[in-house]
């Protein structure tokens, strides 16, 4: 049962830190998996980054 609600979590942390890293001209795709990856804490990490350029 808990994989199921947290499936979705780890989906949009993915989704929210991939929104984030294209916002600061960083590749979208890669902080999708990594966000995916490390839930939460991806999301953080994408949320910390400086801008690119």
């Amino acid at each position: 049962m808990e994989v199921i609600l947290g499936i979705p979590l780890w989906v949009v942390s993915g989704i929210l830190g991939a929104w984030i890293a294209t916002t600061k001209g960083r590749s979208g795709c890669g902080w999708f998996l990594l966000c995916a990856l490390l839930g939460p804490i991806g999301l953080i990490l994408a949320a910390v980054v400086k801008k690119k350029g």
